[in-house]
């Protein structure tokens, strides 16, 4: 999948999921402002018919002609408080029956409290709470007209019925235009909204799910992507590394082919060498490979030994030196460090050291000046190996230690490998519980640093 794909892909499936929130946001704003409006609608009709009821209801006891003149008796105070004006004595028991089964009609199951306040004595003289639990109410007794000694900041709706001033303040009914009123409080109204908008919560879990896929689907594309990639370039590299040898033995067996070699016997052990160099150099690559696979089935096993921390890095640069076809090169090692000894594995140690070094010198574009230094603190000794290489972009710092990769530059392999180098250094510090890390050798370089814990 090209780079250009990925792209548009991504943008059409962010503004696909950005499109849905934003259908979700409308859909449930709208459905919470129909809820508001359809409580406060149905709440309204309710109290109206309970009103109506009251004043029939004293009025047949009163020997009257029904006859209800109530055109404004419900007023709304706040968005869960609403009062309701008679002008006629209110039963407790009678009230509570109607608001009971008023709001039962409308279908207005939750809790509520209710509260009957004489404008006369300037007193509250009931007042009660009704609690939804299992399609059935459960009450509990606030204020009665037994409990003489209760005033209004004691009962429910305290803060409306201390004073006229205060009702005043709060936009309340005051006893100049109510003689006689009940109020009704919606202390839950969460419980209503919940249940008529359940079904939008099913919709938000399901988006959810889609969003959580959405970026899963992300990751898979971006880890194949890289994954191909990094086959893309381990194949490139795997042509270019073996390319050189396999064209050289091949020119060579060609050579010797030719029965007039025979009457040159130095090109002929010439030749041969040169077959036998170039075949170890397969055979090398190839038990790298091999050996990288093992590691990472976490085959490798150290065979750790006490080694003395001077005396094997100097060995180990002593032998790189001579491993290097008998070029000599710049390479300059001290040491702050008295004798000291560590537990590690010779020979995947003296690897890593091979590695780095080798590294500094082919991301190198002048003569190799390679400083290694060995320093301690009060809880770690640290290896550092500076060169004055072509450098490592900060970006790139942590994805050199990654397997198979190499720092991208097109087409061109001015350096031969298959990114397994790093790779096989960190898996060895990590294996011997050391870190390793890369930081800039001003003016030019880099500085590979293993931190080892004393």
């Amino acid at each position: 999948m090209g780079r250009n794909t990925i792209r548009y892909v991504i943008i059409l499936a962010t503004f696909s999921v950005l499109g849905i929130i934003l259908i979700q946001f409308f859909f449930l704003r709208n459905t919470v402002n129909l809820n508001e409006r359809k409580f406060h609608e149905s709440t309204t009709q309710a109290l109206n018919v309970v009103a109506h009821k009251l004043v029939s209801y004293n009025q047949k006891v009163k020997g009257k002609e029904p006859k209800v003149d109530l055109p404004n008796a419900v007023d709304q105070i706040s968005n869960n408080y609403y009062v309701v004006n008679v002008n006629e004595d209110i039963h407790p028991g009678l009230l509570e029956h109607f608001l009971i089964e008023e709001f039962k009609n409308h279908n207005l199951k939750v809790d509520f409290e209710f509260a009957i306040y004489d404008c006369e004595n300037e007193k509250m003289v009931y007042g009660k709470h009704l609690m939804e639990t299992n399609d059935s109410l459960t009450s509990t007794l606030l204020v009665s007209k037994q409990s003489d000694e209760c005033d209004a900041e004691d009962a429910l709706f305290e803060q409306h019925y201390k004073t006229q001033t205060a009702k005043k303040e709060c936009g309340l009914p005051t006893c100049e235009k109510y003689t006689y009123y009940f109020g009704v409080s919606f202390p839950n109204r969460s419980k209503y909204y919940s249940s008529q908008v359940h079904a939008w919560y099913v919709v938000n879990g399901f988006l959810l799910i889609v969003i959580l896929f959405f970026g899963y689907t992300l990751f898979v594309i971006f880890k194949q992507r890289r994954l191909s990639e990094i086959q893309k370039n381990f194949i490139n590299n795997l042509t270019h590394e073996f390319r050189t040898p396999i064209a050289s033995i091949d020119l060579s067996s060609k050579v010797i082919a030719d029965p007039r070699i025979l009457d040159h016997p130095n090109r002929l052990r010439e030749y041969s060498n040169i077959i036998s160099e170039q075949t170890q150099r397969l055979s090398a690559q190839v038990d790298k490979v091999l050996l990288m696979a093992s590691i990472e089935k976490q085959r490798l096993k150290l065979d750790l030994t006490m080694i003395e921390l001077n005396l094997f890095v100097r060995k180990s640069i002593a032998d790189f030196k001579t491993s290097q076809n008998g070029h000599q090169y710049a390479i300059n090692f001290t040491s702050e460090v008295e004798e000291w000894r560590i537990q590690a594995d010779a020979l995947h140690f003296s690897n890593v050291i091979f590695n780095i070094l080798d590294n500094a010198i082919k991301y190198c574009d002048e003569a190799p000046q390679i400083d290694v230094e060995l320093s301690e603190t009060k809880k770690h000794i640290q290896l550092k190996f500076a060169d004055n290489g072509i450098g490592i972009p900060k970006e790139y710092r942590k994805k050199i230690f990654g397997r198979f990769y190499r720092i991208p530059t097109g087409d061109i392999h001015n350096v031969k490998g298959f990114g397994l180098g790093l790779d096989y250094v960190r898996k060895i510090v990590e294996r011997h519980h050391w870190e390793i890390e890369v930081s800039d050798n001003s003016p030019k370089g880099s500085i590979f640093t293993i931190t080892i814990p004393k």
